[in-house]
């Protein structure tokens, strides 16, 4: 890896910045535009119309997708100067609540847990599996479950992809409607973490359709953004 500057999120330069880009659906039908900043510290909520657009979105933060112009930059770094094991190793830096589950069928649901974290991670596998207990504990599980994650339902598949997504400190974190079939029992454990996880500087990223959600002021928004058409659009916080 070379020329990469994990620091520059904490020094100023922003911890995300996509800057005027344009990304295509799936269909490459409808284009979308705008621009995005999260610094240390910041909690950004994106009123989206629906997941597919915070999918397409949260990929283009993470260079999973490429836009026709504009930029993105990670921590100051602009992932199109980078080299494939730099945007991974960077990548590496980022949780996630995806949208659609993202479940190693074959995997029991604390091994999916764990997985990225033991990969990325060089600590050590009971630090990793306290670390995911402490996290489980805070979202109302006794600990991670070691069935297959077709066996659980659908509010403790979304504590343990919150768990997944916290663990290991990340420096950015990026949630795609994590409350999602349990507003009412993850929405406080959810806010306490996120506001833990930004006093150590991490930004987080909120996408959620939910007007519900855009309205709670128990979340403790510093930046937001909506879409309107085809666009995204900064508007002021309140």
């Amino acid at each position: 890896m070379t020329g990469v500057n994990i620091d520059g999120g904490l020094n100023g330069h922003g911890v995300l910045e996509i800057m005027r880009a344009t990304v295509s659906s799936d269909d490459h039908e409808r284009l979308m535009r705008g621009s995005m900043r999260a610094g240390a510290g910041d909690l950004v909520l994106i009123q989206v119309v629906d997941l597919h657009q915070a999918e397409l979105w949260a990929d283009l933060a993470v260079g999973l997708r490429i836009p026709s112009n504009g930029s993105v930059s990670i921590f100051g770094n602009d992932l199109s100067d980078l080299d494939t094991e730099t945007c991974n190793w960077l990548r590496s830096r980022v949780g996630r609540v995806f949208s659609r589950g993202n479940w190693m069928d074959r995997l029991s649901l604390i091994d999916n847990v764990l997985l990225s974290a033991r990969h990325h991670s060089g600590r050590s596998d009971d630090d990793l599996k306290a670390n995911a207990s402490s996290l489980a504990a805070s979202f109302g599980m006794p600990g991670i479950p070691l069935g297959m994650p077709d066996s659980f339902a659908r509010i403790d598949l979304q504590r343990a992809a919150c768990v997944r997504a916290f663990l290991g400190d990340p420096v950015l974190v990026i949630l795609e409607d994590p409350t999602y079939a349990a507003h009412t029992e993850l929405l406080k454990p959810l806010v306490d973490v996120i506001r833990t996880t930004r006093n150590r500087g991490a930004a987080v990223l909120w996408f959620s359709p939910s007007a519900a959600i855009w309205r709670d002021k128990s979340i403790p928004v510093t930046r937001r953004y909506r879409m309107a058409g085809d666009e995204l659009m900064e508007v002021a916080s309140r």
